[in-house]
Protein backbone atom coordinates (compact mmCIF):
# COMPACT_ATOMS: atom_id res chain seq x y z
CA UNK A 1 0.00 0.00 0.00
CA UNK A 2 2.77 2.46 0.94
CA UNK A 3 4.63 1.72 -2.32
CA UNK A 4 1.50 2.37 -4.42
CA UNK A 5 0.84 5.64 -2.56
CA UNK A 6 4.46 6.70 -3.06
CA UNK A 7 4.37 5.83 -6.77
CA UNK A 8 1.08 7.73 -7.25
CA UNK A 9 2.55 10.72 -5.43
CA UNK A 10 5.70 10.69 -7.57
CA UNK A 11 3.60 10.29 -10.74
CA UNK A 12 1.42 13.24 -9.77
CA UNK A 13 4.51 15.36 -9.03
CA UNK A 14 5.98 14.35 -12.40
CA UNK A 15 2.70 15.12 -14.15
CA UNK A 16 2.44 18.46 -12.38
CA UNK A 17 6.00 19.40 -13.38
CA UNK A 18 5.35 18.36 -16.99
CA UNK A 19 2.11 20.36 -17.07
CA UNK A 20 3.89 23.39 -15.62
CA UNK A 21 6.69 23.26 -18.20
CA UNK A 22 4.27 22.79 -21.11
CA UNK A 23 1.87 25.52 -19.98
CA UNK A 24 4.69 28.04 -19.54
CA UNK A 25 5.49 27.73 -23.25
CA UNK A 26 3.54 29.93 -25.67
CA UNK A 27 1.81 27.04 -27.42
CA UNK A 28 0.93 25.40 -24.11
CA UNK A 29 -0.67 28.62 -22.87
CA UNK A 30 -2.76 28.84 -26.04
CA UNK A 31 -3.88 25.22 -25.69
CA UNK A 32 -4.80 25.84 -22.03
CA UNK A 33 -7.02 28.75 -23.09
CA UNK A 34 -8.62 26.64 -25.83
CA UNK A 35 -9.34 23.83 -23.33
CA UNK A 36 -10.84 26.31 -20.86
CA UNK A 37 -13.09 27.74 -23.59
CA UNK A 38 -14.28 24.22 -24.39
CA UNK A 39 -14.76 23.55 -20.65
CA UNK A 40 -12.66 20.40 -20.85
CA UNK A 41 -11.24 19.39 -17.48
CA UNK A 42 -7.94 18.05 -18.82
CA UNK A 43 -4.43 19.41 -18.60
CA UNK A 44 -2.32 20.54 -21.53
CA UNK A 45 -0.08 17.49 -21.12
CA UNK A 46 -3.12 15.20 -21.24
CA UNK A 47 -4.31 16.97 -24.39
CA UNK A 48 -0.92 16.45 -26.06
CA UNK A 49 -0.95 12.79 -24.96
CA UNK A 50 -4.41 12.33 -26.50
CA UNK A 51 -3.18 14.02 -29.68
CA UNK A 52 -0.23 11.64 -29.84
CA UNK A 53 -2.55 8.64 -29.31
CA UNK A 54 -4.87 9.95 -32.01
CA UNK A 55 -1.96 10.31 -34.46
CA UNK A 56 -0.74 6.79 -33.74
CA UNK A 57 -4.20 5.20 -33.93
CA UNK A 58 -5.34 6.91 -37.13
CA UNK A 59 -1.97 6.36 -38.82
CA UNK A 60 -2.06 2.70 -37.81
CA UNK A 61 -5.64 2.34 -38.98
CA UNK A 62 -4.81 3.98 -42.33
CA UNK A 63 -1.76 1.70 -42.65
CA UNK A 64 -3.88 -1.42 -42.16
CA UNK A 65 -6.89 -0.31 -44.23
CA UNK A 66 -4.87 0.88 -47.22
CA UNK A 67 -2.59 -2.17 -47.35
CA UNK A 68 0.60 -0.69 -45.90
CA UNK A 69 0.75 2.33 -48.13
CA UNK A 70 3.16 4.94 -46.78
CA UNK A 71 1.22 7.83 -48.25
CA UNK A 72 -1.94 6.84 -46.39
CA UNK A 73 0.08 6.31 -43.22
CA UNK A 74 1.20 9.93 -43.46
CA UNK A 75 -2.31 11.16 -44.29
CA UNK A 76 -3.68 9.17 -41.34
CA UNK A 77 -1.11 10.76 -39.02
CA UNK A 78 -2.05 14.26 -40.18
CA UNK A 79 -5.77 13.53 -39.76
CA UNK A 80 -5.08 12.08 -36.31
CA UNK A 81 -3.26 15.26 -35.34
CA UNK A 82 -6.29 17.39 -36.18
CA UNK A 83 -9.04 15.18 -34.67
CA UNK A 84 -8.57 16.44 -31.06
CA UNK A 85 -8.43 20.06 -32.27
CA UNK A 86 -11.64 19.62 -34.25
CA UNK A 87 -13.29 18.12 -31.17
CA UNK A 88 -12.15 21.05 -28.98
CA UNK A 89 -13.33 23.64 -31.54
CA UNK A 90 -16.69 21.87 -31.80
CA UNK A 91 -17.09 21.91 -28.00
CA UNK A 92 -16.15 25.60 -27.92
CA UNK A 93 -18.66 26.51 -30.61
CA UNK A 94 -21.45 24.55 -28.92
CA UNK A 95 -20.68 26.01 -25.49
CA UNK A 96 -20.48 29.57 -26.82
CA UNK A 97 -23.84 29.17 -28.56
CA UNK A 98 -25.45 27.88 -25.35
CA UNK A 99 -23.87 30.72 -23.37
CA UNK A 100 -25.06 33.37 -25.81
CA UNK A 101 -28.55 31.85 -25.83
CA UNK A 102 -28.66 32.10 -22.02
CA UNK A 103 -27.05 35.53 -21.73
CA UNK A 104 -30.25 37.51 -22.34
CA UNK A 105 -32.07 35.69 -19.54
CA UNK A 106 -29.02 36.08 -17.29
CA UNK A 107 -28.89 39.84 -17.90
CA UNK A 108 -32.61 40.11 -17.18
CA UNK A 109 -32.15 38.16 -13.93
CA UNK A 110 -29.23 40.41 -12.95
CA UNK A 111 -31.17 43.59 -13.78
CA UNK A 112 -34.15 42.44 -11.74
CA UNK A 113 -31.86 41.61 -8.83
CA UNK A 114 -30.19 45.00 -9.00
CA UNK A 115 -33.61 46.72 -9.09
CA UNK A 116 -34.61 44.70 -6.04
CA UNK A 117 -31.61 46.06 -4.14
CA UNK A 118 -29.03 43.35 -4.65
CA UNK A 119 -25.39 44.30 -5.00
CA UNK A 120 -23.68 43.39 -8.27
CA UNK A 121 -22.02 40.42 -6.59
CA UNK A 122 -25.37 39.18 -5.25
CA UNK A 123 -26.95 39.59 -8.70
CA UNK A 124 -24.10 37.60 -10.27
CA UNK A 125 -24.54 34.94 -7.60
CA UNK A 126 -28.27 34.77 -8.37
CA UNK A 127 -27.45 34.04 -12.02
CA UNK A 128 -24.96 31.39 -10.88
CA UNK A 129 -27.60 29.71 -8.72
CA UNK A 130 -30.71 30.10 -10.89
CA UNK A 131 -29.47 29.55 -14.44
CA UNK A 132 -28.35 26.27 -16.07
CA UNK A 133 -24.79 25.60 -17.26
CA UNK A 134 -22.71 26.96 -18.93
CA UNK A 135 -23.70 30.49 -17.79
CA UNK A 136 -24.12 29.38 -14.18
CA UNK A 137 -20.63 27.86 -14.09
CA UNK A 138 -18.99 30.93 -15.57
CA UNK A 139 -20.80 33.40 -13.30
CA UNK A 140 -20.00 31.18 -10.30
CA UNK A 141 -16.33 31.42 -11.23
CA UNK A 142 -16.59 35.21 -11.37
CA UNK A 143 -18.25 35.30 -7.93
CA UNK A 144 -15.58 32.98 -6.52
CA UNK A 145 -12.74 35.02 -8.01
CA UNK A 146 -14.13 38.26 -6.58
CA UNK A 147 -14.68 36.49 -3.25
CA UNK A 148 -11.01 35.46 -3.27
CA UNK A 149 -9.94 39.07 -3.64
CA UNK A 150 -9.44 39.40 -7.38
CA UNK A 151 -10.52 42.79 -8.66
CA UNK A 152 -13.91 42.90 -10.39
CA UNK A 153 -12.45 44.08 -13.72
CA UNK A 154 -9.90 41.28 -13.75
CA UNK A 155 -12.55 38.67 -12.88
CA UNK A 156 -14.68 39.92 -15.77
CA UNK A 157 -11.66 39.89 -18.11
CA UNK A 158 -10.99 36.28 -17.08
CA UNK A 159 -14.62 35.49 -17.91
CA UNK A 160 -14.27 37.14 -21.30
CA UNK A 161 -11.09 35.15 -21.98
CA UNK A 162 -12.95 31.90 -21.21
CA UNK A 163 -16.08 32.94 -23.15
CA UNK A 164 -15.17 35.12 -26.14
CA UNK A 165 -18.65 36.54 -26.72
CA UNK A 166 -19.27 39.97 -28.22
CA UNK A 167 -22.52 40.28 -26.27
CA UNK A 168 -20.73 39.43 -23.03
CA UNK A 169 -18.04 41.99 -23.86
CA UNK A 170 -20.74 44.63 -24.28
CA UNK A 171 -22.32 43.66 -20.94
CA UNK A 172 -18.96 43.79 -19.15
CA UNK A 173 -18.20 47.18 -20.68
CA UNK A 174 -21.58 48.50 -19.50
CA UNK A 175 -20.95 47.18 -15.98
CA UNK A 176 -17.47 48.75 -15.93
CA UNK A 177 -18.78 52.13 -17.11
CA UNK A 178 -21.59 52.01 -14.55
CA UNK A 179 -19.17 51.08 -11.75
CA UNK A 180 -16.96 54.06 -12.53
Amino acid sequence: DEDSVASRTSESVLTQKLDQVIEERGLGRKVAIELARADLKITVAEFWAMTLMSVILTAGLAWVIFHRNWLFLLIGAVVGYFIPRIFVKSRQKSRLKKFNDQLGDGITLMANGLRAGYSLLQALDAVAKEMPPPISLEFRRVVQEIGLGIEQDRAFNNLLRRVPSDDLDLMITAISVQSE
